[in-house]
C-alpha cells in the first residue's frame, strides 16, 4: 500500500466509515495521517466525509478509542468541517455536547462548518450553544426531530401551565 500513489488511496478510503478508516489507517505514519485528514476536510455532502455518530457506535468505543483518538490529534480536529449526531436507537445526542466542547466549553473542531442533528431527544446542552455556534462557525445547521420529542414539549407546556395556573388562583371553599 505504501507505493501507492495518494489519488488512489483517498479513493479507497472513500469506501471506508470514518471510525473504521481512522482505526484502521490514521497511526500508521505521517503520510497515512495526512490523507485520513484530507478525507475528512472534503466538505461535499458524502457520508464518509463527515463524523457520523450513530447506532453502529457503541459509548464504550467512542469514550475507550475515537474520543482520545481524535482529541489528542489537533490535526483530526482542524480537519473535520461536518458532524451528524443521528439519534435513532443511539446515544449520538447524549454524547453530541463531549463531542463538540471540552472541559473548558471551548469548540474542539475550528473549521467544523455543518452540524446536522437528526433526531435528537435530549440536546439541551448543545441547544445552549447554537447560537455561538450559528453566529461565529457554522455555514449550515440541520435540525431534525420526531414528533415524540414535540408530544414531549407539549405535554410538559401543558401540564406545568395548569399547574402554574392554579397556583396564582385564590383558594376558594
Amino acid at each position: 500500500m505504501e507505493t501507492l500513489p495518494n489519488e488512489i488511496l483517498l479513493h479507497i478510503f472513500s469506501y471506508f466509515e470514518w471510525f473504521d478508516m481512522l482505526t484502521s489507517f490514521w497511526p500508521l505514519n505521517i503520510r497515512f495521517n495526512s490523507l485520513v485528514c484530507s478525507t475528512l476536510s472534503i466538505n461535499d455532502n458524502r457520508l464518509n466525509s463527515a463524523l457520523i455518530i450513530t447506532h453502529g457506535l457503541s459509548y464504550n468505543k467512542c469514550c475507550s478509542i475515537l474520543f482520545p483518538l481524535i482529541f489528542n490529534s489537533s490535526s483530526l480536529c482542524s480537519s473535520n468541517q461536518r458532524i451528524h449526531f443521528d439519534g435513532t436507537n443511539s446515544i449520538a445526542c447524549d454524547l453530541s455536547y463531549e463531542w463538540l466542547f471540552n472541559d473548558k466549553k471551548i469548540l474542539r473542531f475550528p473549521n467544523l462548518k455543518t452540524l446536522i442533528l437528526t433526531r435528537c431527544g435530549s440536546i439541551e446542552p448543545v441547544v445552549q450553544c447554537l447560537s455561538y455556534l450559528i453566529k461565529h462557525q457554522l455555514d449550515e445547521l440541520t435540525l431534525t426531530f420526531d414528533g415524540h420529542v414535540f408530544k414531549r414539549f407539549h405535554y410538559i407546556e401543558k401540564y406545568l401551565s395548569v399547574a402554574s395556573d392554579k397556583g396564582n388562583q385564590p383558594f376558594t371553599r
